[in-house]
């Protein structure tokens, strides 16, 4: 079998490259840094429950698979970039109390523990993720699997219809000639990040609005964020990174220097808040794996198996709600 393509080199190209590493597949990791890439702002956490709604969130069954996937990456890799931690939801006011305990007894009970003026979700993690994206590109390079390449689509357009190539470039893919025609939506987030005395990582993230909590690769960096706005805009930046210095005095675990480093990332996300996976409608052996907007850390180990399997031509059928055939008709009404 020929060595399987991907073209990306953020938390999906990664998850995928080491998926398929797993299942004994080659690879070839086409990559190439863009500028805002989500994977390199995002804050990353790995949480079962949907905050605003009260819910599992979608993708919530996978948690396990992934909280898995990622342990073993850490012992396969030689790297430390995870850390279990509580993630605890102070309550805006009486009616929000009152929403989470009658979320507990409808279901969440397994999930959660009220207390009187939070919400812990029991079982959540940190993740670094450019901590993680860096130990994998290590293993691609050292395994030979690693290409540093811009404007390959020609040239793997041209490959053989027996060889599967799968496209996952994030937000970039919207202006590709191949895929531009999906409705990728953007939403942009901004995190700030400080440097601050600690003695060791302390397994608990705090929510009052933003998350906050350290680095579990570097506890000394400490986290806030990210915002979440569906403006490009610079000065609606600006203003996402204002919204967080006001937020700051809310946390007073945080003890900030007067400077704060911001770091802009765009999720690619998709109008109706599903993943977008699947076949290219023409080109059969090209595949499509993006959309994971603010879920990647918990969606991408769970896709990325049903991307190996599809490549192993298992018969296992892609969920409509996800499939990238419910967008065919932007393709054919495309110039």
């Amino acid at each position: 079998m020929q060595p399987i393509r991907i073209v990306g080199n953020g938390l999906a190209a990664h998850v995928l490259a080491q998926t398929l590493i797993q299942r004994g597949l080659e690879v070839e990791v086409f990559a190439a840094d863009f500028p805002g890439a989500a994977s390199k702002a995002a804050w990353g956490l790995l949480n079962p429950v949907h905050l605003k709604t009260r819910t599992l969130t979608y993708g919530a069954l996978g948690f396990e698979l992934a909280l898995a996937f990622y342990s073993q990456c850490q012992e396969r890799l030689d790297a430390h970039f995870m850390e279990p931690v509580v993630l605890r939801h102070y309550f805006r006011d009486e009616s929000d109390n009152t929403r989470w305990i009658q979320a507990w007894q409808e279901g969440l009970h397994q999930h959660i523990h009220c207390g009187d003026t939070y919400v812990d979700v029991l079982r959540a993690a940190s993740i670094s993720i450019p901590h993680f994206l860096s130990a994998s590109q290590q293993d691609l390079e050292r395994r030979g699997f690693w290409r540093n390449a811009v404007g390959q689509e020609a040239e793997l357009m041209n490959v053989p219809v027996s060889n599967w190539v799968i496209w996952a470039q994030g937000v970039w893919a919207c202006s590709s000639s191949l895929f531009g025609w999906v409705p990728l939506r953007p939403s942009a987030g901004v995190q700030a990040e400080w440097n601050q005395s600690s003695s060791e990582f302390q397994p608990l993230v705090v929510h009052r609005g933003f998350f906050f909590g350290q680095d579990p690769a570097n506890p000394s960096v400490h986290r806030l964020g990210s915002t979440y706005s569906w403006s490009q805009t610079p000065a609606d930046h600006a203003q996402a990174e204002q919204e967080l210095i006001q937020a700051l005095p809310s946390y007073p675990e945080a003890q900030p220097p007067t400077a704060l480093k911001f770091s802009l990332g765009y999720r690619p996300a998709s109008g109706d808040r599903k993943p977008i996976v699947g076949h290219h409608p023409e080109f059969r052996n090209h595949l499509f794996f993006n959309g994971l907007g603010s879920k990647g850390l918990l969606l991408a180990p769970q896709l990325a198996d049903l991307m190996a399997d599809i490549c192993v031509h298992s018969p296992r059928e892609i969920p409509p709600e996800i499939n990238i055939a419910r967008f065919y008709k932007r393709f054919k009404s495309s110039p």
